[in-house]
């Protein structure tokens, strides 16, 4: 699955993953599940790893005490989780 929105959250996430993972230990799954829909083009498991990013991100809401790159990769897989749904 090429996307952009994809593309530039696996680009932010092991960064979010870096500085705020101590206090946000589920962005290492939210990282891996990134990189996973961002390196495969059709995954059988697409529509169940949107599923678990949903339930991992609280439907991507942001926490109030992060940066904007946070929010950022939030927005960005709210907007390839709406794009597949489409």
């Amino acid at each position: 699955m090429t996307d952009q929105n994809l593309a530039q959250a696996a680009q932010l996430a092991p960064i979010i993953e870096r500085v705020h993972g101590a206090h946000h230990p589920e962005l290492t799954r939210v990282r891996e599940i990134t990189l996973t829909l961002q390196q495969s083009n059709t995954d059988p498991r697409t529509a169940e790893l949107f599923n678990e990013l949903r339930t991992l991100t609280r439907n991507y809401a942001v926490p109030e005490d992060v940066c904007e790159a946070f929010r950022a990769t939030y927005q960005a897989l709210e907007r390839a989780d709406a794009r597949y749904a489409a």
